[in-house]
C-alpha cells in the first residue's frame, strides 16, 4: 500500500515543493503556521490539518521544511506536535537545513517513541523545487528512506543516501558553505572592478565567457548589478547556516579561516538591514562599504 504524506512548512522553498508533490499525484495533507498558505493548496487537492499532531495522525510520512533546528524541535515535540500524532513505525523526514546536534536529538527522540527520523535537506532554488530538480541528501534507516522514495522521486533530480542522518546534515552545510563563499568572493570581484573603473557589466561578460562561469553567477549577476535582491534564499538564513558550519567545525576540530571572513561579511550585511533580502545582497553591503 502506498505511503501517505504530510507536509509542514510552506515558505519560499516549501510551498513549491508541496505544489510539486500535489502536481505529481502524491496525496498530501498540509499544515502551516500561517494558515492562509495551507488553505491556498486546497484547490490543488491538499487536505488541511488543524495541527501538526492531526497531520501526523493521518500520515505514514511527515515532511517538514522549516527555518532552523529550534523551529523543527518545536513543531515536532510540542504538545500538539508531530510526535504526538505519528504512529509507531511512522517516518519523520525533515528537509530543512539544521545543525548536527539537532539531527542527533531528533534521531534519539524518534527512536524513543518507536518512530524513525530521516534527514533529507535539499540543494536548489524555488525554481528547482517547482521543476522537481532539487538535489537531495538523505540520511536515515534504509526502510525509512524507502518510505520517502515517492517524494524524493517527485522533488529531486538526484538523491545521495546514507544510513546516518548526520552525514546528510553535514553535506548540506558543506554545500551552503561553498555557496556563501562563492557569492561573497563574486561580490568582492565586482566591487573591486567597479572601484578601479571597470564596469560590472564588462566583468560579468568576461566571467560568463570563461571557466569561471558558474550557473549561480549567471543567475544572480545581472540582478545584483541592477540592485535587485528579491529573496530566493534570505540573507539571514545564509548567515544562520554559516553559524551552523562554524559550530560544527568547532565540534569536529576543523580550522576554517576563510569561513570566518565570509561569515563576518554576511553578519555585517545582516546588521546593516539586509537580512530579509536575497543572500546576494552581501554585494550591496560590500558596495556601500567600498564607498
Amino acid at each position: 500500500m502506498p505511503s501517505t504524506f504530510g507536509f509542514i512548512g510552506l515558505g519560499i522553498i516549501g510551498l513549491p515543493m508541496a505544489e510539486r508533490l500535489l502536481g505529481k499525484g502524491v496525496p498530501l495533507t498540509v499544515w502551516n503556521r500561517t494558515a492562509e498558505k495551507a488553505e491556498a493548496l486546497q484547490t490543488r487537492g491538499a487536505r488541511l490539518a488543524a495541527s501538526p499532531r492531526e497531520l501526523a495522525q493521518r500520515c505514514d510520512v511527515v515532511i517538514t521544511m522549516v527555518t532552523d533546528g529550534p523551529a523543527l524541535e518545536d513543531v515536532t515535540c510540542r504538545a500538539d506536535g508531530v510526535s504526538a500524532g505519528l504512529r509507531v513505525g511512522g517516518v519523520h523526514c525533515d528537509m530543512s537545513t539544521i545543525d548536527l546536534d539537532t539531527t542527533r536529538r531528533m534521531v534519539a527522540h524518534h527512536a524513543s517513541r518507536g518512530t524513525r527520523f530521516v534527514h533529507a535537506p535539499v540543494l536548489g532554488s524555488k525554481r528547482a523545487a517547482a521543476a522537481g530538480s532539487l538535489l537531495i541528501f538523505a540520511g536515515g534507516p534504509p526502510a525509512a528512506r524507502e518510505k520517502c522514495a515517492p517524494a524524493f522521486a517527485a522533488l529531486g533530480q538526484k538523491t545521495w543516501q546514507w544510513d546516518e542522518p548526520e552525514k546528510a546534515t553535514a553535506t548540506k552545510l558543506a554545500c551552503n558553505l561553498l555557496l556563501a563563499g562563492m557569492m561573497e568572493q563574486f561580490s568582492e570581484s565586482l566591487v573591486f572592478a567597479k572601484k578601479a573603473g571597470v564596469e560590472p557589466a564588462t566583468l560579468l561578460e568576461i566571467i560568463y565567457s570563461s571557466a569561471l562561469a558558474a550557473s549561480m553567477y549567471q543567475t544572480k549577476g545581472e540582478a545584483m548589478v541592477r540592485g535587485s535582491f528579491v529573496p530566493n534564499f534570505y540573507l539571514r538564513n545564509m548567515l544562520k547556516d554559516l553559524n551552523l558550519v562554524a559550530q560544527a567545525a568547532g565540534q569536529l576540530g576543523v580550522n576554517l579561516p576563510g569561513t570566518r571572513a565570509v561569515r563576518e561579511a554576511f553578519a555585517a550585511a545582516a546588521k546593516s538591514g539586509l537580512s530579509e533580502q536575497d543572500y546576494s545582497a552581501v554585494f550591496e553591503w560590500l558596495k556601500k562599504n567600498a564607498g
